[in-house]
């Protein structure tokens, strides 16, 4: 039984670290995409946080792959940078979809359909800021 357990155990470690550890393929597409842009890591976080926000809380919302590899991106004080932002722009999606949730006047729900309206033109598939972080997959 003890032997069973530490498979068990090494096997959770190998499968934690394959889904921490991007197909390298995606994350150097990610990069160059990242590079081809004037976008900092402070802006990266916010986009990120945009897409994992929109897909908590827009109808159909999906995250894509794009997005999910973003994290993995930065090193050191960049990290540190996109990840102070990406918190700070996901709480408010997160505060978004909690008022909407108790809101009897409709007025947290106008904005989030104004928020998941923006996510698609920004973030979506031909998005204006980064396209590719975030889509609709059914209404």
């Amino acid at each position: 039984m003890l032997l069973f357990l530490a498979l068990a155990g090494l096997l959770a470690d190998d499968i934690a670290a394959t889904a921490a550890d991007p197909p390298k393929d995606l994350l150097t597409a990610t990069r160059a995409a990242i590079a081809a842009t004037n976008l900092t890591s402070y802006d990266i976080g916010s986009r990120y946080a945009q897409a994992r926000g929109a897909s908590e809380t827009c109808p159909g919302g999906k995250l894509t792959d794009k997005a999910a590899v973003l994290p993995s991106v930065y090193k050191g004080p960049e990290l540190d940078v996109f990840n102070a932002q990406e918190k700070k722009i996901y709480d408010a999606w997160m505060r978004a979809k909690h008022c909407a949730q108790d809101d009897p006047s409709n007025q947290c729900k106008l904005v989030i359909d104004e928020s998941c309206a923006a996510a698609v033109s920004e973030i979506g598939p031909s998005g204006s800021a980064f396209p590719g972080l975030f889509e609709i997959t059914h209404p």
